[in-house]
């Protein structure tokens, strides 16, 4: 490939490097990690790569300031020897670098009888670069240079595409089995300091990890979702990645700390979704970084959650698959009432009989059994039912945090608290950001005598994920924490806090009015007790006796708290009244 008489640049990538300006000259560039960036620009999208992404291929064997100091003067050079001609090839900025390629020839992207032979990149190799050497092996696999007898039609020549019976980039993906896909972008780094480019990149990819976590929710690799840039249409992105959800954000200076901006739109709509502000006081700490993506990675799992059990209850009833009916049903468990239980175990059951391996119809007729179960106070071959299902879950996916917390849950119930604590973190050691898997934990360190423990569980999972519908269930254990403490006014704020976001949590009213009746607020206690009663009038001691506390005198506690209420029958609650709905 020549360009002797031609106005436009050649580049040469299989066989020995060759950049070649019009007119012919050729264009020395002598240092191997030069090359490398050329190389590199050149097969990325529309050209560009972030700093952070070419210094840890690079320069990934130094310190982050160093790799960034070493990357400014090699970029440097190269606009000496790229932009002599009057014509910027290579541009950047404190974000970005982007080569030119609208205004090069590259050999692997023209007609295929034009190319050249040669291995890619021949004699080229930075042995002391990691990050270098796994980019080469991969682009010599993918572009071996095919055979030269093969025909290609002017419709498969340039730009490098294949041809749509091959691949079609016009429609989005039909894979990941019905399910929603994530694409977190780039975040920016628009703190004005260079050296923090990598931790831009850093929160994008560590989100990426703990978004992978969410095992129901597909993410998209960073190789395919950091090879878009600020500028790209989003409508566009989710079209050829084929995911439903975008995550972008920026880092930039707040103060004397440092804030983080994420939001979570809809990639075919472009409507907002969902949008927040964090501040890190050092984004370099490794542990602060950590809580932070988990807590990003709750908030984001909760608000996509919603959004699918909105868009599947607008779907036909008659056009459901595994997918929808999981949805369709998640949706109907979260309204947290008799009825809908009953309607997603039904919902449960139609998706486990089209697939009956499925992990994620298994995970959701547990849940959908343990609420049941709760609910209704069921008795212990409901539990040990709920166990296995819980098991086989785990089997169906090892990895999937979810399996492990229902199994857990299971063990709690049946007063196994050993057995219940070790599965309860091993689902947060698979999924740290799942807020109801520290939640349980600490209702488990509750029921078996430790409330300081629980407080530091259940308060992890409030922050994790203060918008969860279940977030009633930790106010309720922490109210429970603090009656275990002797913390009355505590347990007073935070049982009267879960039940304005669950009025009809009998055990919240009951947490209430045992602190209001200790500290000798007894008009207080008899009208909380009034509100019990209205929510749950066939209220009696068969609620307590029900719940799995390893010392059984705390029932007794919450009995003597009641009798202790003016105004009840002597015989209350002890005796039974006509049960009605639960």
């Amino acid at each position: 490939m020549t360009a002797a008489n031609s106005e436009r640049y050649a580049l040469r990538l299989l066989g020995p490097f060759e950049l070649t300006a019009p007119g012919g000259r050729r264009v020395e560039i002598t240092s191997k990690k030069g090359i490398a960036v050329v190389a590199m620009l050149a097969l990325s999208r529309d050209g560009a790569r972030s700093r952070g992404w070419l210094q840890d291929r690079l320069w990934g064997s130094r310190r982050k300031a160093e790799a960034a100091g070493s990357l400014r003067r090699e970029l440097s050079n190269l606009r000496k020897l790229l932009n002599a001609d009057g014509a910027e090839l290579l541009l950047s900025d404190r974000d970005r670098v982007r080569l030119r390629t609208d205004l090069i020839d590259i050999d692997l992207f023209v007609a295929r009888s034009g190319r050249a032979n040669g291995e890619f990149l021949e004699g080229l190799d930075i042995s002391s670069e990691r990050g270098f050497g796994e980019w080469l092996r991969e682009q010599r696999d993918a572009l071996v240079p095919p055979a030269q007898d093969v025909v290609v039609s002017a419709v498969t020549a340039g730009a490098g595409t294949l041809p749509t019976h091959i691949v079609d980039i016009s429609t989005p993906p039909v894979g990941f089995a019905g399910r929603p896909a994530i694409a977190v972008l780039p975040f920016a780094n628009a703190t004005g300091d260079e050296t923090l480019d990598y931790v831009a990149e850093g929160i994008g990819e560590e989100l990426i990890v703990g978004l992978s976590r969410i095992r129901w929710l597909p993410v998209i690799s960073r190789n395919s979702s950091f090879s878009f840039t600020e500028s790209d249409d989003r409508k566009l992105i989710g079209q050829r990645l084929g995911a439903q959800y975008l995550v972008e954000g920026r880092l930039y200076r707040a103060y004397d700390s440092y804030g983080v901006s994420a939001s979570l739109a809809e990639a075919i709509t472009g409507y907002s979704l969902w949008s927040r502000r964090f501040t890190l006081q050092s984004p370099a700490a490794h542990d602060e970084l950590v809580q932070f993506v988990n807590e990003l990675v709750a908030q984001l799992e909760s608000r996509i959650e919603h959004a699918e059990q909105i868009r599947i209850r607008g779907k036909r009833q008659d056009k459901l698959g595994v997918c929808d009916l999981i949805w369709r049903g998640r949706w109907h468990l979260n309204r947290l009432t008799r009825a809908d239980s009953e309607m997603a175990q039904k919902l449960f059951a139609e998706a486990l009989a089209l697939d009956p391996d499925s992990p994620e119809a298994l995970i959701q007729a547990t849940a959908a059994l343990a609420w049941s179960i709760w609910a209704g106070r069921q008795p212990q071959d409901q539990i040990q039912r709920m166990r296995k299902l819980s098991q086989q879950a785990m089997l169906a996916d090892p990895d999937d945090g979810r399996g492990f917390m229902l199994a857990g849950i299971a063990e709690m119930w049946l007063r196994h608290p050993l057995e219940a604590k070790n599965l309860l973190r091993q689902a947060i050691t698979l999924t740290p950001s799942l807020a109801l898997a520290h939640a349980q934990l600490g209702g488990c360190f509750n029921l078996a005598g430790e409330p300081d423990r629980a407080i530091v569980q259940l308060k992890t999972a409030m922050r994790l994920s203060s918008n969860d519908p279940n977030i009633f269930y930790s106010l309720g254990e922490l109210a429970l924490a603090y009656t275990m403490l002797g913390q009355w006014p505590e347990a007073i704020e935070h049982a009267t806090l879960a039940l304005a976001r669950r009025p009809a949590y009998w055990y919240a009213h009951v947490l209430k009015i045992n602190a209001l009746a200790r500290i000798g607020q007894l008009d207080a206690a008899r009208i909380a007790c009034d509100e019990l009663l209205a929510i749950k009038p066939n209220f009696s001691k068969r609620f307590l006796d029900w719940l799995p506390f390893v010392d059984r005198t705390w029932v007794d506690h919450f009995v003597q708290g009641l009798k202790m209420v003016p105004g009840r029958p002597s015989d209350w609650p002890e005796r039974e009244t006509h049960e009605t709905a639960a």
